[in-house]
């Protein structure tokens, strides 16, 4: 089982960071994804590529941390993507609910990174909050040729419809356990070509640990809500995930 896309070099990991990673396995976690949200954390995340042979990673500047993009970051990051263990360019986008830097810069570095990805040929990891039609549109720009996931979706039916439409797959998580979720229609309505698994730990803690720290462990919550609301064994629906994310990241045979 895949879990595509965690933060094992937050803070919050550090007291106990062997014995999250025993959990994961022990739960059938057999790959994690690291992502990167600047040029430190996305340095840490090769190191961790490096440490363990079940870890890869994705690196890049998140909208939050668009100020810190300049040249120089952007070689660096070159550089990290050559290295075979970091399959993706992420996480990216635009978050207008925090607005932690002016929008334009968001949008201007945002599509810098995707030319980069293309340069590289790489998929990319996206972060969107607040900013579907912004993002969508960024998307669609060059005749939509990315692909990779869209991460933490919380959006409605139509907004699934347009990212697999674009040749995204969609990141489930924690999300689709708690109780007003629009997920358990998005999960129905779509194929379930479409969707990946993932935690976003120490984020988006699903049910029953809701407001505690999240770890991959937990994806198996997620796994079970999805199993409940399609009717599938969660043994096919581990297979199918994986695959997804084989063919969202460039991995498939």
């Amino acid at each position: 089982m895949t879990d595509s896309h965690v933060h094992l070099n937050h803070p919050d990991f550090r007291e106990d960071f062997d014995d999250v990673i025993s959990r994961a396995q022990e739960a059938g976690i057999t790959r994690m994804v690291n992502i990167g949200f600047d040029l430190e954390s996305s340095l840490e995340t090769v190191g961790l590529t490096e440490r363990f042979g079940f870890m890869y990673g994705a690196v890049g500047v998140h909208p939050h941390d668009a100020r810190t993009y300049s040249d120089d970051v952007e070689q660096a990051l070159e550089k990290l993507l050559e290295k075979p263990s970091v399959l993706a360019v992420g996480e990216i986008g635009l978050d207008f609910y925090r607005d932690l830097t002016p929008r334009d810069q968001q949008r201007r570095v945002f599509k810098r990174q995707l030319a980069m990805a293309r340069r590289k040929n790489k998929p990319v990891i996206i972060h969107c909050r607040d900013a579907f039609e912004d993002v969508i549109a960024v998307l669609s720009e060059n005749d939509g040729v990315y692909q990779g996931i869209f991460h933490a979706f919380t959006g409605t039916v139509g907004m699934a419809e347009q990212v697999n439409a674009l040749g995204f797959h969609i990141g489930i998580g924690g999300p689709v356990t708690f109780r007003n979720s629009t997920l358990p229609n998005v999960l129905t309505s779509l194929p379930l070509d479409a969707f990946v698994l993932e935690t976003d730990c120490p984020y988006l803690t699903p049910v029953p640990f809701r407001g505690k720290r999240n770890e991959p462990a937990y994806v198996t919550y997620v796994l079970a809500k999805l199993s409940e609301l399609t009717g599938i064994p969660a043994e096919e629906l581990v297979e199918k995930t994986d695959r997804n994310f084989d063919v969202a990241m460039q991995l498939q045979n």
